[in-house]
């Protein structure tokens, strides 16, 4: 059996989840392929939009909030179809080629935009090949009614509603989590950890860090949390792929303070912590659940983002405060209040403790 993952090159979580499914079915005999939905477009258009994504998601964050809540308030007619969805599906013509000269059993979306282009290329009859669509955040996103997959597969069961009032079937409907590394469902020690980042072993690790664009108030914040943090504790400031913030961070790096730029050592980075201060990213933000780690939410880019962030509030998953010198001082207070900090870690593990892509795995090829 070889499968198709579709992804799109429009922020890392896609592709991450589109990596962790992949290395589940792999390590169960079955082939993946990982693809740019958008490049069949062409790729010179993929690079655009990828690149034009990241900066306004890390330039023009309002911008890309006012985007989202027009899609979000103007679905499209039963007769129409978005203007979203008229675009994304330029490439189809070469997406079908690819699949009648393939023997791919089945295909998976990780993007609403792969989603879209497998739903119109069903609908001309062209390919009949079955696909599935996994929901990478928590919240059922724009252009979700659009698209016609075999199965949903969603985060958590309490969002079922949410899905179905966009017109989606609910037997299609399939309550998965969001797949991740596996190496996020692991732990080593936090003693074990810090002594392979080479980080104070008798300090409260606090990790900061905005995603793979290192977006958001980061060196605000980096100003403002060693001047009020306890001596107990020590920031790692990780930049992902903003190379002019990691240049900028580490020109006034103050001695409480580690920066790091892209790394792929993150699930270790989280063993190492107390505590994370992040923005709420689908993937990032189920990274750090699995591993029960305790997150402090940055609400740094309006959108599906700000829905994450009001579920994992709104369910104790995690807390959040409005401005870098509010989310200072909660820093502060989860510090010392180590009740506090096993409250969230206790609510994380009771909650996020299932293998998603065990049970995409189990439902894909059962039909199949």
């Amino acid at each position: 059996m070889n499968v198709l993952i579709l992804s799109c090159n429009t922020g890392q979580g896609h592709n991450s989840a589109a990596i962790a499914i992949s290395d589940y079915f792999e390590s169960r005999g079955v082939h993946c392929d990982i693809k740019d939905a958008l490049a069949y477009w062409s790729p010179k258009n993929s690079d655009i939009i990828s690149k034009g994504h990241i900066f306004i998601y890390r330039n023009l964050p309002k911008l890309f909030g006012i985007g989202y809540k027009f899609e979000e308030n103007h679905p499209p007619k039963d007769d129409e179809t978005s203007i979203m969805y008229n675009l994304v599906t330029k490439g189809c013509r070469e997406l079908t080629i690819d699949l009648k000269s393939s023997d791919y059993s089945a295909v998976i979306c990780t993007h609403i935009f792969s989603a879209m282009m497998m739903t119109k290329i069903r609908k001309t009859g062209f390919c009949n090949i079955p696909f599935y669509l996994v929901a990478t955040d928590y919240t059922c996103s724009p252009g979700a009614g659009e698209t016609k997959p075999d199965k949903y597969f969603i985060p958590r069961a309490d969002l079922n509603e949410e899905f179905t009032n966009v017109g989606i079937d609910k037997e299609a409907i399939v309550v998965s989590g969001i797949p991740v590394n596996p190496k996020f469902s692991k732990k080593v020690s936090c003693e074990y950890a810090k002594g392979m980042l080479k980080l104070p072993e008798d300090k409260k690790i606090v990790l900061l860090m905005c995603g793979s664009m290192g977006c958001g108030p980061i060196k605000q914040l980096c100003e403002i949390l060693p001047e009020v943090m306890p001596d107990s504790a020590h920031l790692v400031a990780i930049c992902g792929n903003n190379r002019r913030l990691y240049s900028s961070l580490i020109k006034d790096k103050k001695p409480n303070v580690t920066v790091v730029g892209y790394t792929s050592r993150m699930p270790v980075y989280m063993d190492a912590a107390s505590l994370i201060l992040t923005k709420p990213g689908g993937l990032s933000s189920t990274e750090a659940a699995a591993k029960h780690l305790p997150m402090i939410f940055i609400d740094a880019v309006p959108g599906c983002e700000t829905r994450n962030l009001d579920y994992f509030i709104s369910h104790g998953f995690a807390d959040t405060a409005q401005g870098a010198k509010a989310l200072s001082s909660m820093v502060v207070d989860y510090l010392s209040d180590d009740k506090k900090i096993e409250k969230m870690r206790n609510q994380l593990k009771n909650n996020f403790n299932i293998c998603s892509a065990e049970i995409i795995f189990n439902t894909v090829c059962k039909g199949n």
